[in-house]
C-alpha cells in the first residue's frame, strides 16, 4: 500500500516492526494468565518474531532516545511529528539519538532469550502523551 508522507495519514498501512512475526501479547488490559481476578496492562503489543531478528523503524523519522529498562533490555524511541513510536527489547542498538532514520530500517537486534529460547519485541505507538493500540497503526 501507499504511504502518505504524514504519519497520522498511515492509520493501517505502516509496516510492522519486524520482518516476521506473530503478536503474542496485545495492547490494553487483559485476564492475568494464571492468577484469576488479577489484569494485565499492555501499552503495547508483543511480537515474537525469529532468532537474530532486527527491530525496524515503522516511519520516517528521528531517533530521540536509546535507554535500558529493565526487563526491556534496551529501548529506541523515534518521533515522527507529534507521534512517537518505542521498541523495546533489543541486545543491539544501530542507530544513536539524534538521527534520522527511514521507514524499514533497521534500527537494532531484538533480545533472545536464552532461557525461554525467545525472541520477542515490545513495540508501542503514543501521540504526543496519549497511547495508541499498534494494531490499528499496522499493516494487517
Amino acid at each position: 500500500r501507499s504511504i502518505s508522507g504524514k504519519f497520522e495519514g498511515n492509520k493501517g498501512k505502516l509496516p510492522w516492526p519486524t520482518e516476521r512475526g506473530i503478536i503474542v501479547e496485545t495492547f490494553g488490559e487483559h485476564p492475568h494468565p494464571q492468577l484469576k481476578r488479577i489484569t494485565i496492562k499492555s501499552n503495547g503489543i508483543d511480537i515474537l518474531t525469529e532468532p537474530h531478528s532486527k527491530a525496524r523503524a515503522i516511519f520516517d523519522g528521528t531517533v530521540t532516545n536509546i535507554m535500558k529498562i529493565p526487563q526491556y533490555n534496551n529501548v529506541v524511541i523515534i518521533r515522527h511529528g507529534e507521534y512517537l513510536t518505542v521498541y523495546s527489547n533489543l541486545s543491539d542498538i544501530y542507530v544513536n539519538v539524534g538521527q534520522k532514520v527511514k521507514t524499514k530500517q533497521p534500527i537494532g537486534l531484538i533480545y533472545s532469550d536464552p532461557t525461554e529460547g525467545t525472541t520477542k519485541m515490545h513495540f508501542e505507538v503514543w501521540k504526543d502523551n496519549v497511547i495508541q493500540n499498534p494494531e490499528h497503526w499496522i499493516s494487517k
